[in-house]
């Protein structure tokens, strides 16, 4: 009789845990989540003087730096982030593979090679990187949150392009973390690890689908990581954990031999990218990548180098009088909560003290990509989905159900004229898209199109646990396969950010939406707070 896909997840539960080393683990002494829900500073307290300075006080380019002048060997620095990750995931339940044996044996070789050869393997050398579970890793399993998918170890042959060049280059891969089942939601849960909660507020959402990335990086648990994105994946996590989150355009980071659901849909293409600190790690790890120069060997990567000719004309536009922005205060579908509205403002503001011009964003409407990157998501009706959910007989989280249902066949199945009319009216979107960009140079100071946009990651700062409803901010630069990122801000503030009075949503998606923002001063203690 084969086994339930229940004890089958319970099992790899236990493994994960059973992985964490018990010198480590602090899980008799955290305090319930009503009691301190923020533990954005707890772990540090179980750390060692070194440890919170290995893990807190530097970039990953200074860390890196440190390594090569030997101030510190890789084994210490990997020790100190395996140490805080268990820390990390005992708090918010953001670990799907544990790697720390190997990493730690990688990290002895690289002092070995230092020691002996007087210079460091390469621009990486002992930096640890976190990585979303879908990368495959030598020697860990590759889930994506389906049981059907565990019981299986990568092998040289079939681990990811982008893993074996991070190798190369020196970085050390010490942990995977987790996701939603099949990657397709804004929140992060599955039925083998469970749900990722927020390390700003524990009652509260770390986003999805890269949440457990997220979430380790916000309790300095990792110093640097890749995620994808395909709709808010990146940024959303990014956004409600106070983090840098990179989207590229689609042909930037290599894709190659990266797991995924729905493999072959290229309507509106998942992408890689970095999760980080600061602006200056994401640069760091992206232009590291480039450097190898992964369009040999994945066809779908652009021969395109790091431009640094492109970073020095903004330099020069800044000294010829600022940039110019457009923004979006929101998308006529799903207004911002106030702290949101807050946060675009000031940033408004600050670009303006600076000498940068502003303008307002008034390009074809927003609900348009919406619609087009729900079709593209429900292009097959849920099946690919729904058939390896079958192969283990596991049901689907609610999260996942509530867009494509309990059960196969809940969702219309189009035909393959309408997926080529989906992929004409997307071509047509961003045809207009771009002459309304090109056009904004009638209405900037300097006669060009505005530089660079700004817009909220989402609508909310966070959200209740089965609460994901909107992704519409980020998804529209999918759809039109923009790059971006997404930078910090402020935190919410009750005092600040007083709930409105007699707005009138949109609709019913504004209507659910605009409720939510009473979840802040009823459902949160005072001191917990979230980041935009």
């Amino acid at each position: 009789m084969s086994k339930k896909w229940q004890d089958i997840a319970q099992e790899k539960r236990q493994a994960v845990n059973s992985l964490l080393p018990e010198k480590w683990k602090t899980t008799k002494l955290i305090p319930p989540v009503s009691e301190l829900p923020d533990v954005t500073n707890y772990a540090a307290t179980f750390l060692s003087e070194k440890e919170r300075e290995i893990t807190a006080q530097y970039t990953a380019s200074e860390l890196v730096g440190k390594l090569a002048r030997r101030e510190y060997t890789a084994v210490q620095v990997v020790e100190a982030f395996c140490h805080r990750a268990t820390i990390a995931h005992e708090l918010v339940n953001c670990i799907s593979e544990v790697l720390f044996s190997q990493a730690i044996t990688r990290a002895a070789e690289l002092d070995d090679y230092l020691r002996a050869h007087g210079k460091p393997v390469g621009p990486l050398h002992g930096l640890p990187i976190s990585l979303k579970d879908q990368f495959r890793v030598k020697d860990a399993e590759t889930s994506v949150g389906y049981v059907a998918w565990l019981g299986k170890k990568e092998t040289d042959e079939t681990e990811s392009f982008l893993v074996k060049r991070l190798k190369e280059l020196g970085a050390i891969v010490f942990v995977k973390t987790n996701v939603p089942t099949s990657l397709m939601a804004i929140e992060t849960n599955n039925n083998i690890i469970g749900y990722t909660l927020n390390p700003y507020n524990r009652l509260l959402s770390s986003g999805g689908s890269s949440g457990g990335e997220a979430s380790l990086l916000a309790l300095r648990g990792s110093i640097i990581g890749l995620g994808s994105d395909i709709g808010a994946s990146i940024r959303l996590p990014s956004a409600v954990s106070g983090l840098t989150g990179l989207k590229p355009s689609h042909g930037r980071l290599p894709y190659l031999g990266v797991a995924n659901s729905m493999e072959g849909q290229e309507t509106v293409p998942s992408v890689i990218g970095p999760l980080a600190h600061n602006v200056a790690d994401l640069r760091f790890l992206f232009k590291s990548i480039c450097q190898t120069q992964p369009w040999h060997d994945d066809p779908k990567v652009l021969p395109l180098p790091w431009r640094a000719d492109e970073e020095e004309k903004g330099r020069e536009s800044i000294k010829e009088g600022g940039l110019t922005f457009g923004v979006i205060k929101w998308d006529g579908v799903v207004m911002p909560h106030p702290p949101v509205q807050r946060a675009i403002q000031e940033t408004i503001s600050k670009l303006k003290a600076q000498g940068h011009e502003v303008i307002e964003w008034s390009p074809p409407a927003h609900q348009e990509a919406f619609e087009i990157l729900w079709n593209t998501f429900a292009a097959d009706g849920g099946t690919d989905i729904h058939a390896t959910l079958s192969l283990s007989g596991e049901a689907p989280v609610p999260q996942l159900s509530a867009s494509f249902g309990e059960v196969a066949g809940t969702l219309p199945i189009p035909t393959i004229n309408d997926i080529w009319a989906l992929q004409r009216r997307k071509y047509e979107y961003q045809t207009r898209y771009l002459a309304y960009w090109n056009s904004t140079a009638t209405l900037t100071k300097p006669g060009r199109p505005v530089d660079a946009l700004i817009a909220p990651a989402a609508p909310t700062a966070s959200f209740l646990p089965g609460n994901g409803l909107y992704f519409g901010y980020t998804g529209v630069f999918n759809v039109l396969d923009f790059s971006v990122v997404v930078v910090p801000v402020t935190k919410v503030d009750k005092n600040r950010d007083p709930k409105v009075d007699g707005y009138v949503p949109a609709g019913d998606l504004d209507t659910l939406v605009w409720q939510q923002c009473m979840y802040f001063p009823n459902q949160t203690k005072d001191g917990a707070s979230l980041l935009i």
